[in-house]
């Protein structure tokens, strides 16, 4: 049986496949991945308000996207929507989009964009 485990924050930090209960395991339904929070029926990706979201981001990151939303239409859109946001989802397909858009332009790295997106 697969095993989510999560924190005191019910982050789920760990997914093990056992047959015993892991301590602070529950059953991993649909859904379930490392990063994830468990409200008590569902796992629901990390949100911010876009205040803390643009907050994760470096001050050179942020700079950088900033320069490149004055020639970059896309870009643009995506910081106004972001700023237009009452809350970022890490997992809605416009965030994830928009962050990938940010890597190809070499904006971000793959690396920083999965730490920016992850609780």
């Amino acid at each position: 049986m697969i095993w989510a485990v999560l924190d005191y924050t019910n982050k789920v930090t760990a997914l093990v496949d056992q047959e015993d209960v892991p301590e602070r395991g529950i059953k991993a339904y649909d859904g379930a991945a490392v990063g994830k929070y468990w409200n008590g029926s569902t796992f629901d990706a990390p949100k911010w308000l876009t205040y803390e979201f643009l907050q994760r981001f470096t001050d050179a990151e942020l700079d950088g996207c900033l320069v490149a939303a004055q020639t970059n239409a896309i870009v643009r859109r995506f910081i106004a929507f972001a700023e237009a946001a009452h809350e970022i989802i890490a997992d809605d397909p416009e965030t994830v989009a928009g962050m990938d858009y940010l890597v190809s332009l070499g904006l971000l790295t793959s690396a920083r964009k999965n730490e920016i997106l992850t609780a």
